[in-house]
């Protein structure tokens, strides 16, 4: 076994066993458990260890949610934490493989709308924010506050600038009138998380710690994954004392939604120029998770379609992935246009001949495997099949010439040995 520095290197069988355990524990909702296996796992940058951060940081979260509602706080706020630094973002799982295998972390929330826009092209509004943070900036908060109020008075309905009115407020240390503030705006857009947010820790500042748990754990439904107000809702209700707020802990909340484009495209770019990215998921061990990790796996390979239909590679792969989520009419489509598009795609046609026999469509599945076996396909487990689908068909001679060629090309083939004993005992 390789050692890195002294260390063990883990195996692939170590590190999917850990997976299996760790994700079949996250989804029972024993947490503790999957936090102690998914930790373990140190196998690169492979998928199964990028995913089990992932869901490492899901438990993490979920745990401290337990342990908070438990009146466990300090303790949940380690686990906050933990789960912070593991997704920094609170990315769902889209957003979090995009981040991880293209590289790009233009995923931030906290980029202001109005930072991006041409100064030509803005609103009053937006110009009187951009103008007050200026001259908070350069220390005139005064000056900063007479700009905003003047703009909510002009635009009553934008929430955004009473947000940074209140943000304003409290950098000033003003948190009665950062309260008033964030009030009437919650009022106005009750289900804007970071509002609430804001809101929470403006009351907090004015150590009115239970009402701003009250806020925090609305933020927290709206926002699920964000364990940045998981802490700051357990260090409120630490503060107050009090254990009577609850949140729902739920091992399938938000994992996928809501979708985020730029992830989806990012990641089917990367399958277009990278495919065996698609190879390395399909050999994840199979999990209790995997409708999620494949659903989204299937949406990523359709965009990628879409761009690029004449790309055999990609319906190969789409059709693995669909029978990988029990689609099989869709898988079977996929793996037909795959050798529509080049008949000689031996992996195309075996693929296609697993299919049909999965139907019972044995005639169809040994003309496929036949096919891949003429372009280059001469391989044990596709004459294993071919017997197996002649036995079926209730033809054990060409079933048993099937298992010998098997055994010609692989004296070491059980499967084929056994079923070849099977048939001369028949005989």
């Amino acid at each position: 076994m390789k050692r890195i520095f002294g260390r063990r290197r883990m195996s692939p069988a170590e590190a999917a066993g850990l997976y299996r355990d760790g994700l079949a524990a996250f989804e029972s909702g024993d947490y503790e458990r999957a936090i102690s296996q998914l930790s373990q796992i140190d196998d690169g940058c492979s998928v199964s260890s990028t995913l089990a951060k992932f869901y490492l940081g899901q438990a993490h979260l979920k745990f401290g949610i337990e342990l908070m509602n438990g009146g466990k706080h300090v303790v949940a706020i380690h686990h906050f934490n933990t789960a912070r630094r593991l997704n920094p973002d609170a990315a769902g799982l889209s957003k979090y493989l995009a981040t991880c295998y293209v590289a790009q972390r233009n995923f931030d929330m906290a980029v202001e709308e109005f930072d991006r826009s041409p100064d030509s092209n803005i609103d009053a509004s937006t110009q009187a924010i951009r103008l007050a943070h200026a001259l908070a900036r350069n220390g005139d908060y005064q000056n900063a506050v007479e700009k905003l109020v003047k703009a909510v008075d002009a635009a009553p309905h934008r929430v955004d600038v009473r947000r940074h009115l209140g943000m304003l407020y409290a950098a000033m240390e003003q948190y009665i009138d950062a309260v008033c503030v964030f009030q009437e705006a919650v009022e106005l857009a009750p289900l804007d998380a970071e509002l609430r947010r804001c809101f929470g820790m403006a009351l907090a500042a004015s150590e009115d710690h239970s009402e701003a748990a009250e806020h925090l754990a609305i933020a927290m439904k709206l926002r699920p994954n964000d364990a940045y107000l998981g802490m700051l809702l357990a260090m409120a209700m630490d503060a107050a004392k009090t254990t009577c707020v609850k949140v729902r802990v739920d091992p399938m909340t938000d994992l996928l939604a809501p979708i985020d484009e730029c992830s989806i495209d990012s990641l089917s770019e990367l399958i277009v120029s990278e495919p065996d990215f698609v190879e390395a998921f399909l050999a994840l061990p199979q999990t209790g998770m995997d409708d999620d990790i494949f659903s989204l796996m299937a949406g990523v390979l359709e965009r990628a379609l879409a761009s690029n239909p004449e790309f055999a590679d990609l319906h190969y792969h789409c059709a693995r992935v669909y029978q990988r989520l029990g689609r099989t009419d869709e898988a079977i489509d996929e793996a037909r246009r795959a050798v529509e598009i080049n008949p000689r795609y031996v992996q195309a046609l075996i693929q296609l001949g697993r299919l049909y026999s999965s139907q019972e469509e044995t005639l169809e599945a040994r003309d496929r495997l036949s096919q891949a076996i003429l372009y280059g396909g001469d391989y044990p487990d596709v004459h294993y099949l071919i017997g197996e689908l002649y036995r079926r068909d209730g033809d054990p001679r060409s079933a048993a010439d099937s298992y010998r060629r098997a055994l010609k090309l692989n004296d070491h083939y059980g499967l084929a040995r056994e079923a070849l004993a099977t048939l001369s005992i028949g005989e």
